[in-house]
Order: C-alpha cells, then structure tokens, then sequence
C-alpha cells in the first residue's frame, strides 16, 4: 500500500545511523518508482554506479531533479544542503547517532568492507587520517553544516602521492597508469569513496559550524535519534500517515569488547558532534 498524500520526504541518510533499516519501511509506504534511489537502479546496476548515485551530491541532485514529478522519497549519504538544491518541496527527515557508537559502528564497517582495513584493530583504523577526516571526526556537524557550494565541491582531503585524474577525466579503468591501479588494488575502500563522496575532509569544524549545523537540524520537519526508532516511526505515523506493519530489522554489529580509554578518546575527539547529537536528542522528544 502506497500513502494517499502528495508529500515529497528527503531523508538525510547520516552514514550508520539506522538508515539502512528504514529502507523496509519505504518499501511498504512508496512503489519502487516513487523511490530514490531505486527508481534509478536494479539489480543489474554495477556497486560503483549504486554508491554513485547514493553518495555523490552533484548526480543525486541531477537525478532527482530529472524525476522530481515522478518521486516521492528521496535518500542519500548526502549533506542537508541538498534541500536547497532540489526542485521540488520536500518534507525532512533525519536519524542521528550517539557519536560514540557511531564511530564505532562505522569502523567495524570498515574493517569488514574495505580490504585495506581487514584484520586491523579498531584502534588503527580510527588513525586512518582520510577516512578519520572525511567519516569520522565530527562527521555528523559536518553533514548538518556544510553550504550547498561545499555540497557540490569535488576538492579532496589529504591527496595521496600517486596523482589521481579528476573524477571528469576518469575515464574507462583500462587507462589509468599503473601507479593508479596500485592505489585502486591497495586501497579499494578509499579509492571508490574518493570519487563519490562529499568533501566532508576539507571542513574544519568549529563553534560556528556547530551553530548552522543546530539551526539547520531545528528546520527539519522530523529529527529522530537511533536510541529511540520507535518514537521516530511513531511520529511518521501520526503525522504523515505512514504505514508500518512491523518492525524494521535493524542491523546488530559483532560483539566486541571497545575499552572505556577509547570509547572516551572518541568523545573527546568529537566534542560538537556530541553536543549536537544532544541537540538533536532534544528535537525528537
């Protein structure tokens, strides 16, 4: 069953914040054809052109721009300020993490996903100092703060020494040198994300951003917290009519042991997106 309403949703899908669980409920309140990104891929699609078209802010505007008689839902791991660049009215709404377990969370995600991070320690990985500056570090101030000129930058954070061409001038993978394909072969996590995501690297976080990024979460129509999902499906329910016939499976990492030192070590590192998630926590009550 699909809602009755004309409601346009944006859902800013912070990076392992319970989005990824949400999908089931879409599923059950929007056809394929009314989704974004779904409306665009199948599963023929290649892994590159998926994350594409979830991560990289100038395609995600496009598209939904081209469809945006067609939509009804649109996602993405994209900054807010999207919402300024799309066509179209859009009701908002977000999930935010405890900046702890998020951290945590995104790590292990690593760890089991990108061949450079396999078998390290969580430790290592939180030192990786791309993925710490571009996912990690105050990434949720980050998201919630950055203008719609940043959004669609391209710069990129801590450029390694093998020369990378510019994402316009990639061309087919048979071209590239072979100290590219090294890279691509050592370092495939980074290497993919490089081309796709937002220049979250390049942004340095301080009181100001923590200022925008609040006032920007208090225009959101819905701001949820993962602590509390339920509440925030409930809301959906009540405001806008959606239907959830049952609980979303949400995803539960490997038990692991994290000790206290570095559980504190990533709360002191992340100082505004603490401060931030406990604005956010405020919202959704």
């Amino acid at each position: 069953m699909t809602l009755p309403q004309k409601d346009k949703f944006l859902f800013i899908h912070v990076m392992k914040a319970g989005g990824t669980s949400f999908s089931e409920v879409l599923s059950a309140n929007f056809t394929t054809e009314q989704r974004y990104p779904e409306a665009y891929i199948n599963a023929d699609t290649e892994f590159f052109d998926r994350i594409d078209a979830y991560l990289h802010v100038p395609r995600f505007v496009a598209d939904v721009n081209a469809l945006k008689d067609q939509l009804r839902i649109v996602l993405g791991h994209v900054p807010y300020a999207v919402r300024s660049l799309l066509e179209s009215d859009y009701i908002t709404l977000t999930l935010l993490r405890d900046p702890i377990e998020r951290t945590i969370s995104y790590l292990k995600h690593c760890r089991r996903y990108h061949i450079e991070h396999m078998e390290q320690p969580l430790e290592k990985i939180y030192e990786d100092p791309w993925f710490h500056g571009s996912f990690i570090g105050n990434y949720q101030t980050k998201i919630f703060s950055m203008s719609a000129r940043e959004a669609m930058a391209e710069e990129r954070f801590l450029p390694s020494s093998t020369a990378l061409p510019k994402r316009q001038d990639l061309g087919d993978a048979q071209s590239f040198s072979s100290e590219i394909k090294m890279l691509q072969k050592t370092a495939p996590g980074r290497f993919s994300l490089e081309w796709v995501a937002a220049s979250t690297g390049v942004i340095n976080v301080d009181e100001s951003r923590l200022a925008i990024a609040k006032k920007n979460l208090s225009a959101i129509e819905l701001v949820g917290v993962t602590a509390h999902y339920n509440r925030f499906l409930s809301k959906l329910v009540e405001r806008y009519g959606w239907k959830i016939t049952s609980e979303p499976h949400r995803h539960v990492g490997e038990d692991e042991v994290i000790s206290t030192a570095f559980r504190n070590r990533i709360a002191d590192d992340n100082t505004f997106d603490m401060q931030l998630y406990e604005y956010a926590r405020s919202l959704s009550i």
